[in-house]
């Protein structure tokens, strides 16, 4: 079985290439033999090697895309938040396609919505052989713009098992992970790092490889911060992480992560998917929609809050076990 995988893979972002890994493995329990080919919409950054086929798409035009992609028995687009309401990315499955598509596991922005769009997608939507949305709130913007009525099912990461590393630190690890979206937190970031009580050893990691990220993680934390190289590899960056005692994040993927791993993450407001997150997991309390100060950061860091969220893991870890391919 030959199928193509769409999405924003191919940039050496973190969240989205473990994401991408775990769908591959989950397509592979169903079809042991199947010939996987993932369609990147931009240039090629990765700095390792990878195992399945990357074509860059933005190369070939959109006849030329939709003639490569009928090639293919099976289309999937996600996963990810790839859906948005102010913008179509889907012009190649307008016309012309005629292999059946899914759209697996994606998320809904609503920040902007343009009707002209709404009625592009609700035609692109409605002829998909299926469509599962991530959360519960994905779910109901589907609902509310596009008239559909869709499963939820998290996305492949869940299963995603990092290593701990250890890391030499002063008290707790803190890590940072902030991008653009949230940028009204760098400073409070800081100084409420700089104020904690509990002795601490502040690390940072890019979720991708770009010097407006490592500028962000700069603004947000302390002097005596660990800048972890962007050399290192994608799992190696993963398991910085998951040696953690607490995760500051703007990035959807870094929280979710972290929880995974039965870490607490405090998520500043920057797109509706932390939000989203956060509901769908029932861990309002980590969202951070005001202000962040050094009581929110001791009072997290003095509890044991382990066993709840490796509780919700191993939940959201069943749930993600689902098939990507429908019957």
């Amino acid at each position: 079985m030959k199928i193509a995988i769409i999405g924003y893979y191919g940039h050496n972002n973190l969240g989205d290439e473990l994401n991408l890994l775990e769908m591959i493995k989950l397509i592979q329990k169903q079809e042991s033999k199947a010939d996987i080919t993932v369609f990147s919409g931009g240039l090629g950054t990765l700095y390792y090697d990878v195992d399945y086929n990357l074509v860059l798409a933005d190369r070939l035009g959109t006849n030329k895309y939709r003639d490569t992609l009928n090639r293919y028995d099976l289309v999937i687009i996600g996963g990810g938040g790839l859906i948005f309401l102010g913008a179509n990315y889907f012009d190649f499955l307008q016309e012309g396609i005629k292999v059946p598509y899914i759209f697996s596991r994606v998320g809904i922005d609503n920040r902007i919505v343009s009707q002209p769009v709404l009625e592009q997608l609700r035609k692109i939507l409605g002829r998909a052989y299926d469509v599962t949305v991530r959360t519960s709130s994905d779910k109901d913007l589907a609902q509310k713009y596009l008239g559909i009525d869709c499963k939820v099912v998290p996305e492949a990461i869940w299963n995603y098992e990092a290593q701990s590393f250890p890391l030499a630190a002063h008290g707790k690890k803190i890590l940072v992970s902030m991008n653009a979206y949230a940028s009204k937190y760098f400073t409070q970031i800081k100084e409420a790092l700089s104020k904690t009580k509990m002795a601490k050893t502040t690390f940072t990691v890019s979720m991708q490889d770009t010097s407006k990220d490592f500028y962000y993680n700069i603004l947000s934390t302390p002097d005596n911060r660990v800048i972890l190289p962007e050399s290192v590899s994608l799992h190696k960056k993963a398991s910085f992480l998951a040696s953690m005692d607490l995760v500051i994040t703007s990035r959807l993927h870094a929280g979710l992560l972290a929880i995974s791993h039965g870490i607490p993450a405090i998520m500043m407001k920057s797109t509706p998917k932390v939000q989203f997150l956060l509901k769908e997991l029932n861990l309002d309390d980590f969202f951070v929609d005001g202000i962040i100060n050094e009581s929110m950061i001791d009072d997290i860091l003095s509890r044991n809050m382990a066993s709840r969220l490796l509780s919700i893991s191993k939940h959201m870890k069943e749930l993600s076990k689902a098939p990507v391919i429908p019957d």
